[in-house]
């Protein structure tokens, strides 16, 4: 009966952190944003250019989802800032030496992404918002992979020393 009683409780526990699901939080005031709008054949950052440091990504209305592409010159190097060649090979579709990754808010309705605008998107949540750390240089972001598009259309982040 004692086992059973453990068991119970256990069990509940579990579900009342289940319940409460990952914990969004707001974009704190006075970080460094980029906002990326990525519709068709446009992306525009605002702004284009930030400091070196941790940078907010916040994917605005109507985006879901974007690529993001920064140099990685070997297999398990650090990913970092793109050179002036790399954004002309990326220009023609050339994603040698690069590390494709990307932000995405798929997987919420139009009413979820309302209520969760501004926050941090984790696991299981709906935000916007993408916190990530930049070194000085140029960061690409696309609307699609760069591989899978013979023009793909990209817009250039300047990030600041």
């Amino acid at each position: 009966m004692r086992r059973l009683g453990l068991i119970l409780s256990a069990a509940s526990l579990l579900g009342a952190i289940a319940a409460c699901g990952p914990a969004q939080k707001p974009v704190p005031t006075g970080a460094q944003q980029v906002h990326v709008v990525a519709v068709g054949s446009t992306v525009r950052l605002t702004p284009s250019n930030v400091r070196a440091g941790e940078v907010y990504v916040i994917l605005d209305e109507p985006t879901i989802g974007v690529v993001f592409v920064q140099a990685q010159r070997a297999a398990g190097a650090t990913p970092g800032p793109l050179s002036d060649n790399d954004l002309a090979r990326l220009a023609r579709g050339d994603a040698q030496g690069t590390a494709i990754g990307g932000f995405e808010i798929g997987g919420c309705d139009a009413a979820q992404r309302a209520a969760a605008r501004g926050q941090t998107k984790v696991p299981g949540g709906c935000g916007n918002a993408f916190l990530i750390p930049l070194g000085p240089g140029k960061y690409a972001f696309m609307t699609a992979d760069p591989a899978d598009s013979s023009r793909p259309v990209m817009a250039v982040l300047q990030v600041l020393p």
